[in-house]
């Protein structure tokens, strides 16, 4: 069984079938907030077509990305291109449509994909787990093993007693536009840093731009002062950000999307017939732009340790688990780290003295 239908939940499906194992895959109610813009870097197509044995990616659904730029560290933007990249260019991803191809080619698989529940229950006796779910007809399945993809929600493995540890308090406002030039040949990603946090942009398929801010959560306006006037202030300070949007034709208004964007994880991402995968147990800071990458990587690890486990009774990729993550995690923080020190002009913002002194910052809390 796995839980949450993106591209961790995904990627475990497709590898446990591949495996020989039955399995479903369930997927919660989007809801109605439109799914932010995401990128995927060069060489992704191959690791798709190894784990669902098709290529995801096309021109007529996503948009190619040929390059990312930024002002970090200094005034000017410098770019780095894709022109020379042995994997070829990336991807701006329309999230909502990759995750159908993904669900239907699922289905192809063997894969029951059940659309639009939610987990509401579950326990674990001598013959593997029973789970409640919120259909119609209240339906309570069985499964031999969970694979917890609900993102950085964790709702199963928080429900069995593990506790997820956030180290910052990094929140994200976006807002999805829609480009007022539809000649708009843009392609690229620009993130640009600024006194209070960062700020990116990123075109869509469909002609739309998404664009966000980041910074700490205590640091965002309250929610009753957030309005337009202090949102094209803080833009203000990101004068190449301004410009792109500018040029493409796009207005930014008052009402963004806040979201959770901090680095987090679980204290032991696998447990007795479950393990967690992709932002449920471990998110990391948009900034490494590898957050969906990582996912699929992990999220099909996770697909071959639950095989192992329920066709040979092999529990070691299982303990192995979270001493992966671990090794995961430690490696985006010193990156982090040394990216967030490049950046040197606001020497006493607390957003940025926060990342050159970690404990200086707000106490991480488990939500």
């Amino acid at each position: 069984m796995v839980v949450g239908g993106g591209p961790a939940g995904t990627a475990a499906a497709a590898t446990a079938r591949a495996e020989g194992l039955s399995v479903e895959l369930l997927c919660a109610r989007r809801g109605h907030r439109p799914a932010p813009g995401e990128s995927l870097p060069p060489g992704t197509e191959g690791l798709l077509h190894e784990i669902f044995g098709a290529s995801m990616l096309d021109d007529h659904q996503h948009q190619a990305s040929f390059g990312n730029s930024g002002a970090w560290g200094g005034p000017d933007v410098e770019a780095t291109e894709f022109v020379c990249n042995p994997f070829g260019h990336g991807w701006h991803i329309d999230r909502v449509a990759l995750e159908a191809s993904l669900h239907d080619r699922l289905r192809t698989l063997g894969v029951r994909v059940r659309s639009d529940v939610r987990v509401t229950g579950q326990a674990w006796s001598a013959d593997g787990w029973r789970i409640a779910l919120d259909d119609r007809d209240t339906t309570v399945i069985r499964a031999g093993a969970i694979v917890d993809a609900t993102g950085r929600a964790a709702r199963i493995a928080r429900s069995q007693g593990a506790r997820r540890r956030r180290l910052d308090r990094l929140v994200a406002a976006y807002w999805m536009l829609a480009a007022g030039d539809p000649q708009d040949g843009e392609c690229t990603t620009l993130v640009q840093a600024a006194r209070e946090g960062w700020w990116y942009t990123t075109p869509l398929p469909g002609g739309r731009r998404v664009v966000a801010f980041l910074t700490d959560a205590d640091l965002m306006p309250a929610r009753a002062t957030r309005i337009a006037r202090d949102w094209h202030e803080r833009l203000e300070q990101a004068p190449h950000i301004e410009d792109r949007l500018a040029s493409s034709g796009c207005a930014l208004h008052s009402d963004p999307v806040i979201l959770d964007a901090a680095v987090a994880h679980l204290d032991h991402p696998a447990g007795h017939g479950w393990v967690a995968a992709g932002d449920a147990a471990v998110s990391f800071d948009p900034l490494s732009s590898q957050g969906m990458l990582t996912s699929f990587v992990m999220g099909s690890g996770a697909g071959h340790a639950v095989a192992a486990m329920l066709t040979r009774g092999d529990q070691q990729p299982l303990i192995r688990w979270g001493a992966e993550y671990a090794r995961l995690l430690e490696a985006h923080l010193r990156l982090q780290a040394a990216y967030y020190a490049l950046e040197c002009r606001w020497p006493t913002a607390p957003f940025w003295v926060r990342r050159r002194n970690r404990g200086a910052s707000p106490d991480a809390t488990s939500p």
